[in-house]
């Protein structure tokens, strides 16, 4: 029997948890050390999941010989400087999104990243999109041509709730210096990750228009300083052009859908792998009769998105397979997102 796979995870909040129980689901890997910001946090997760070793210094995991990969969980503040103490440890890393906060460490990031090209370095952004059976059953459609060229990309999803609803414990994500920004820097890697990958990657970003407004919602922790709404046009090499809107704390319900726009027809979906499986699909038929066909997307296979990205990287690490969304892709989403808050802020 193979030996397993030694990780560590280290941030020990919300996906800190779902790290830890994906890898012991896939099997392939063991989780032998846990790291977290409290003495006590770590003595509660390590009994909760059984882990034999837990430190609040993650340095202390990753001087472990015997570790050879490691989950990097924490706020994105914290990221670069655990991936370079990582990749100069020799560790593989799963890098949890967004990668970084700001440009600077965008641009360090992809230096280091760059220095240590034989160690894998996932980026987590293909969690929700590339790994999952809709994303194969919308790009092939597009790819075999049924909808023409396509000339626009429409995305729209506003809540009104914001990520501490769900995370009660994560208010460092309610703060620029630590999460980078709002609903765009916490769906925004998927967003993007999902529509520009339908697209093959080829497109570049010519022309960004954008805006962003905080403070609609009162947020009890309070000292908010991130966007609850904003929404971009992206202007796109050879013609293409994306809407992009987002929200979390607006005071919209708008429901999370995709439109694309081709020469020859159009598709409508919600691209979430837990959202409806149809897929709405427009064409003109040869005498030039409109068609709507609804095709629905077979997700039986597909067990949760979390545990196929543990799948992914353990198939990257043990088995050599190439990464679905490497940090140089990665990097470019994260641009976007950046050119996104810098027009805003120049309105």
């Amino acid at each position: 029997m193979p030996k397993k796979l030694n990780v560590a995870v280290i941030g020990a909040g919300m996906i800190g948890d779902v790290h830890v129980d994906c890898i012991r689901k896939d099997g392939r890997g063991e989780v032998s050390w846990l790291v977290a910001k409290s003495d006590k946090t770590v003595t509660e997760k390590l009994a909760k999941h059984g882990v034999a070793r837990g430190s609040t210094d993650y340095r202390d995991a990753l001087d472990d010989d015997d570790v050879k990969a490691v989950v990097i969980a924490s706020p994105p503040n914290t990221h670069l400087a655990i991936l370079e103490d990582a990749l100069a440890a020799g560790k593989h890393v799963l890098l949890e999104k967004p990668m970084v906060a700001t440009r600077p460490q965008l641009r360090r990031l992809l230096a280091l990243v760059k220095r240590h090209p034989r160690q894998v370095v996932l980026d987590c952004s293909c969690r929700h999109t590339r790994l999952q059976p809709k994303f194969r059953f919308v790009k092939s459609i597009i790819d075999s041509g049924e909808i023409g060229k396509v000339y626009h990309v429409h995305h729209n999803h506003l809540v009104r709730t914001t990520f501490l609803d769900w995370n009660p414990k994560g208010a460092w994500a309610l703060r620029k210096a630590q999460a980078g920004g709002g609903p765009f820097f916490d769906w925004g890697v998927y967003d993007l990750s999902f529509h520009l990958g339908l697209l093959s990657d080829k497109p570049q970003i010519e022309k960004v228009h954008a805006f962003t407004r905080r403070g609609l919602r009162s947020i009890a922790q309070g000292n908010s300083d991130v966007e609850q709404h904003g929404a971009a046009y992206l202007e796109l090499s050879g013609g293409t052009t994306y809407y992009y809107e987002r929200g979390a704390g607006a005071h919209l319900t708008v429901a999370n859908e995709t439109r694309i726009s081709g020469t020859r027809g159009g598709l409508r979906f919600a691209f979430c792998s837990w959202d409806s499986p149809e897929v709405e699909v427009f064409t003109v038929d040869d005498g030039g009769g409109e068609q709507r066909e609804v095709r629905t997307v077979d997700m039986s296979a597909h067990s949760d998105d979390n545990f196929e990205l543990t799948k992914h990287f353990l198939d990257c690490v043990v088995e050599r397979a190439r990464p679905m969304m490497p940090v140089a892709l990665a990097a470019k989403h994260l641009d976007i997102l950046l050119r996104i808050y810098e027009s805003a802020a120049r309105r």
